[in-house]
Parts: C-alpha cells; structure tokens; sequence
C-alpha cells in the first residue's frame, strides 16, 4: 500500500501500472511517492522522483514487494483453548470484530494474532481481497458474485455465507476479476 502526491497525469499513470501488481493506493499509507515539486509530507517514508520516471518508481516498489514475497503458507489460529495450524487457503474469509481478526474455514473460525491490514498485505498475491472495511476474502472460496444495489456486489461463499462488498472497494474487485 502506498500514497501518490503528484499532479493528475502522473497519478492515474502510477495507479494504473501499481493495479497491475495489486498494489493498493491509500490515503493515509506510511509510505509516498512523491512527484518532485510537490511538499514530502513529515513522518513518513518518501521517494521522490521525477514525472519522467515514474516506470522507475515502479520497478522500484515491484521488486520490494517481490523480494519480500517470503511469508508462511500457514498461520496459527486460536479455538477452544488450542493452537491450531490453518493453511491460507483453507481461509475463506478473514474479519474484524470487536473481538479481534476472526479466521473463518470451511467447518471452524479461529481468532488471529495479526491485523486485518497485515494479511491483506501478505496474502493479496494468494487471491486474498478486501470487500469492506472489516473482511478479508479469499477468492477461491467466493461460489457466485450477485450484483447488488448501487454499485456493490454481494459475495455468496461455497459454505454460503454472503458477503457485502462495500462501493468503496467494488472498483477493486471489478478490476481484479476484470468484470
């Protein structure tokens, strides 16, 4: 996830290339791209560059995503005062609650140390998208994606748990799944 500072052109262009990699533009991200001219914001990470170069500040940040590409297949959660060793891909929704980030599979939940921003991070190369602001979706567990009102959709899961996507985020799935 990253934050764009620069003129339009150079915004849409930078957005465009990082969807591609699935890289995430949020407002508030601890690190910025800052187009030279514009004002490095204070107390966070900033690289600067020129608008010219902008396919080398993508180069840039696809090859530190790409190195830190090493994260565990598996997680640990915790139910019924035990451990248990879940593989990502059993996960078929991460969401947070007021009791902390809830791992949901096919026959149990889990509650999650980790927060819902850091598997969204780790896992959006495995297929793991954010619907709304509390869930996690792994793709591969998604059975039907119904149309719902106003620009949302609703995702109903193999173990038929419907999931709202919020408008905010619709945008991404669309681009995502190319619907």
């Amino acid at each position: 996830m990253v934050q764009i500072l620069g003129s339009g052109k150079v915004y849409e262009k930078l957005k465009q290339e990082l969807s591609k990699y699935q890289i995430e533009i949020i407002e508030d991200s601890n690190l910025v791209l800052v187009e030279r001219g514009y004002v490095i914001p204070a107390g966070k990470l900033a690289v600067v560059f020129d608008a010219i170069d902008y396919m080398d500040v993508i180069q840039l940040l696809v090859s530190s995503v790409q190195k830190g590409l090493h994260y565990p297949n598996t997680v640990t959660g915790f139910n019924d005062n035990k451990f248990a060793v879940i593989e990502y891909k059993d996960i078929s929704y991460l969401e947070a609650g007021p009791d902390g980030i809830m791992a949901y599979t096919a026959t149990n939940h889990y509650r999650m140390k980790e927060t819902l921003q850091y598997y969204e991070s780790i896992w959006a190369e495995k297929g793991f998208i954010r619907v709304n602001k509390s869930q996690l979706v792994n793709l591969l567990h998604v059975k039907e994606i119904i149309p719902w009102f106003n620009s949302r959709y609703v995702l109903r899961m193999y173990n038929n748990v419907e999931l709202e996507v919020s408008k905010m985020y619709s945008k991404k799935l669309r681009s995502t799944l190319k619907i």
